[in-house]
């Protein structure tokens, strides 16, 4: 008999929540407006650490950007998206690749440094790269793209917590707007068609 591990649940709770969340935001801002874009509030630009300094979102105009946020200690969903931002960098032409980067923001401000998240985004393709600050920084960056996390405390377990995250990568056009939202269920393929969507706006 499958049984669910406990940390499924709310986790699964979460994930639909941003959902209702990000759904409830794009209506309740675009419903007085015409644009072509659902997702023309969403977003905006910000600016966080690096090991190599500041990185804000605008030092990137003109470039498709896949965000993501999470931390590097998660134990399975964001080693599986970072992997398929990387294997989308794969399935781009080099012409494409190079108008396209990925940002991983780390949520985990207690022990994820700005060292720690470059290192850990690197890993996965050296066009992506790791972002931290301070719970204040990325707390306000999370609420722009109505990105949710919550700590879960782990008493039994080394780490002495977890958190439970939205699994969104976004897909940030030429202009800094966001463009799609790409769930963690799609492909690889899924979503380097998408992004290509983008390049080609």
């Amino acid at each position: 008999m499958t049984t669910t591990k406990p940390w499924r649940l709310p986790l699964l709770v979460l994930l639909c929540t941003t959902a209702i969340a990000l759904g409830a935001g794009v209506w309740l801002q675009q419903r007085d407006s015409q644009a072509v874009n659902p997702y023309e509030k969403l977003g905006g630009d910000f600016t966080l650490a690096s090991a190599h300094g500041p990185v804000s979102l605008s030092d990137y105009r003109g470039k498709v950007v896949m965000l993501f946020f999470g931390y590097t200690l998660c134990p399975d969903v964001c080693p599986t998206d970072l992997a398929r931002m990387s294997a989308v960098f794969d399935q781009l032409s080099d012409a494409e690749a190079q108008r396209v980067v990925g940002m991983f923001v780390s949520v985990d401000t207690d022990r994820d440094t700005p060292e720690r998240a470059t290192k850990y985004a690197a890993f996965f393709h050296k066009q992506i790269m790791g972002l931290s600050g301070s719970a204040e920084a990325v707390a306000a960056v999370a609420k722009q793209y109505y990105m949710l996390y919550q700590r879960v405390d782990a008493e039994d377990s080394a780490l002495g917590y977890t958190l439970d995250h939205s699994a969104t990568t976004y897909l940030i056009g030429p202009q800094g707007k966001v463009r799609n939202l790409v769930q963690h269920g799609a492909g690889a393929q899924e979503m380097a068609e998408a992004v290509r969507t983008v390049l080609a706006e």
